[in-house]
């Protein structure tokens, strides 16, 4: 499936990679030889957020600073993807972490089998437990085995995330952040984290996790509450998905409706009208020609 799309892209693009080449080689050289290409996974659903399938090109309208582009490269195919996992285990989640923990286990369940993952867990500092690995079983292992515990270096973990993911090789890159949102630890600011993902064409999902308000009080309430806004901005920003998980909700629905977002995407691909001619914000605006749909993209880029 993945080497069907590397192709579809390859022809679409005139790329010059010889016969013999490896999918990841061509991914690497289409990105080298046309830097002006511009790609957007889009995730459509409907009023119920269920995802719509079967959408064509001309089903599809792009933007640039208000400006229609043509379209130069199309497909909708659930190819592989570089996938982030971030799982907070900081001791402000020790009453939760069962939750997350159900959470990402069925993420990594309903994942592609040719994904690769890396899992990193939030505490007092990024906690690297494994780098990529295609077996998502391993990743299992090490989600089992964490204890809440910590300060929460939310921002700076997702950090780390996002500069590992920028240099994963394929096309489609989506960092899962499973957490409550509080962060009392971190070095990098909202502002860091935000430019970063923006710029490493990054999509953020996340799964925000209820805290029973019984046991939050007072200071502690406004940061987590400052937290999750962020965490919903992140992913809207992005092009991702932003679930809120309740005290009663199944954690596996969450992982669903974010699983079944990745894997049920559109990528578009145009040029960048400026050509890498000055360093400016693009606002990319994605339209569908249908009622009541509601359309995730990522925002924008910043033109090199």
């Amino acid at each position: 499936m993945g080497r069907r799309l590397l192709s579809i892209v390859s022809v679409v693009l005139g790329i010059y990679a010889t016969a013999d080449a490896q999918p990841a080689d061509r991914d690497s050289a289409w990105f080298r030889i046309d830097a002006n290409l511009i790609l957007i996974p889009v995730t459509v659903t409907d009023a119920r957020g269920s995802n719509i399938s079967g959408l064509g090109k001309d089903s599809f309208t792009i933007l640039d600073n208000r400006q229609p582009q043509p379209i130069a490269a199309f497909f909708a195919e659930d190819s592989p993807a570089s996938i982030g996992i971030v799982l907070d285990v900081s001791g402000s989640v020790k009453d939760t972490l069962n939750r997350e923990k159900a959470a990402a286990h069925a993420i990594l369940q309903l994942s592609n089998p040719e994904d690769d993952f890396f899992f990193v867990t939030v505490s007092s500092n990024p906690g690297i437990l494994t780098g990529p690995v295609e077996d998502a079983s391993k990743i299992e292992e090490f989600v089992r085995s964490q204890t809440a515990g910590g300060g929460t270096a939310l921002d700076d973990t997702l950090y780390y995330a996002l500069n590992q993911l920028r240099s994963r090789p394929r096309a489609r890159r989506a960092l899962v952040v499973i957490s409550d949102g509080m962060d009392n630890h971190s070095r990098y600011a909202n502002s860091d984290v935000m430019r970063l993902a923006v710029e490493s064409d990054t999509q953020v999902y996340t799964i925000a996790i209820d805290r029973p308000r019984a046991n939050v009080k007072g200071v502690m309430l406004a940061e987590i509450q400052r937290g999750l806004a962020f965490m919903d901005d992140l992913a809207e920003k992005t092009g991702g998905l932003s679930v809120r998980l309740g005290e009663s909700a199944n954690p596996s629905t969450a992982a669903n409706r974010i699983s079944s977002a990745i894997r049920n995407q559109y990528v578009i691909g145009y040029h960048s009208p400026d050509s890498g001619r000055s360093e400016k914000w693009h606002r990319i605006q994605v339209k569908v020609n249908l009622s009541r749909v509601n359309v995730y993209a990522r925002s924008g880029y910043q033109s090199r």
